[in-house]
């Protein structure tokens, strides 16, 4: 009897945690362009410096412009607009598994879709992770922004796995679950404030994201993450 209560009680208290955990759906999908930064300045400069050459361009040219200067886009490496960047920053990105030295977690947050950071492990990819660590002075985070899977292409992207649910953890607290649309597209999800208003002594913080379930890849097993961004407030 006493063994029945006490495994009831867990079943409770565990029911209890999760229902803490909020569970969202992005709020926004904005797509990826299938070009590199280098050429992307390129058709943007030409934009700008003669309508002529603006009229000239292809429709997939100038979409892919006006996601380039879209203030709200995730691109900040094909924007110079301003951003949390412009005052956040990051101590480390680390990874309970990486694949390879080609695949470190550090690509999840390199500000290029043709890099990714791809875990290791060999039978299951669940509960695999990516941890962001932040300075206690870094500014609060409210927005969190995900392009899903290695993007570098389709074909790549199609073949790869990529994340259906992420558990994500502010402090090593269970915060929320991230529903996440199986597509190219950046992911931009609402996710509260995080971080400290007051940051004279405020500790370093983390936000970890951990695989739960997964879109299985046409020919890998292995799971994929490009890209982890950031958006938030205190920067101006």
């Amino acid at each position: 009897m006493k063994r029945l209560t006490i495994l009831l009680l867990c079943c409770t208290f565990g029911m209890y945690i999760n229902a803490q955990e909020k569970t969202l759906e992005p709020r926004l999908l904005l797509p990826v362009p299938d070009i590199d930064l280098v050429q992307c300045e390129k058709l943007v400069i030409a934009a700008n410096d003669d309508y002529d050459n603006y009229e000239a361009m292809s429709q997939k040219e100038k979409d892919i412009i006006a996601i380039a200067e879209r203030d709200e886009v995730l691109m900040h490496f094909y924007s110079p607009a301003c951003s949390w960047y412009c005052g956040g920053q990051i101590d480390t990105v680390t990874a309970s598994s990486s694949l390879s030295e080609k695949y470190l977690a550090k690509n999840a947050h390199d500000f290029s879709i043709i890099t990714a950071w791809v875990e290791g492990k060999e039978d299951n990819e669940d509960g695999e992770y990516l941890l962001y660590s932040f300075p206690g002075t870094c500014p609060r985070i409210t927005g969190v922004m995900i392009l899903n899977g290695y993007t570098k292409n389709k074909e790549v992207w199609r073949n790869n796995g990529r994340v259906a649910k992420l558990l994500m953890y502010y402090n090593d607290e269970p915060y929320a679950i991230l529903n996440l649309k199986d597509t190219r597209d950046c992911q931009i999800f609402d996710v509260g404030t995080l971080g400290y208003e007051d940051k004279s002594n405020a500790p370093a913080w983390t936000i970890k994201f951990e695989i739960m379930e997964v879109y299985p890849g046409d020919k890998y097993q292995d799971t994929a993450i490009t890209e982890i961004y950031f958006d938030g407030i205190d920067v101006h």
